[in-house]
């Protein structure tokens, strides 16, 4: 339990370093008001000898963003193997933030999380690091890197901003 506070408190933190968000030029300005997110990613992973439908699962996360910092909850399923019996031992969830910062036309980011299968008491963290492009200024498209649960993933997504 003292790891989960611990990793939840260093999630909370990353809020305090999201004042001003940097602007091409290098000045910096105050951004306010809090957007609303979701995006859509397929995490996919060369472990075990087996399938890519046993070795990837999709997800999908609602959030809040401030400045270059975000805050989202994460639900999915274990597998992309339909075929069998379906229930919840195959879903989980997860608390995730990340901070980003600019980097030309693209933001880099660093990200944190900590989630929980749903059949189980079992607590997992993420850490990782990725890029995004936003073409519009609603629809992004993002590829991270990341490890799961002792497990490295590639996700690439889209994500889509209110």
């Amino acid at each position: 339990m003292k790891r989960v506070i611990l990793i939840a408190l260093t999630m909370f933190a990353f809020i305090g370093t999201s004042n001003a968000q940097d602007t091409m030029d290098g000045s910096s300005v105050e951004k306010s008001g809090v957007d609303v997110y979701v995006a859509a990613g397929l995490s996919m992973s060369n472990t075990y000898d087996t399938t890519f439908a046993y070795a990837s699962y999709p997800s999908i996360e609602l959030g809040i963003m401030k400045n270059n910092w975000s805050l989202g909850l994460v639900a999915g399923r274990g597998n992309n193997v339909y075929s069998v019996k379906d229930d919840i031992s195959n879903y989980w969830w997860e608390v995730k933030t990340a901070l980003s910062f600019p980097v030309g036309k693209f933001s880099g980011y660093g990200l944190l999380g900590i989630g929980n299968y749903m059949s189980t008491k079992r607590m997992f963290i993420e850490y990782g690091a990725g890029f995004s492009y936003m073409p519009t200024d609603h629809i992004g498209i993002f590829s991270q890197v990341s490890n799961w649960d002792g497990t490295w993933y590639i996700t690439p997504g889209l994500s889509y901003t209110f």
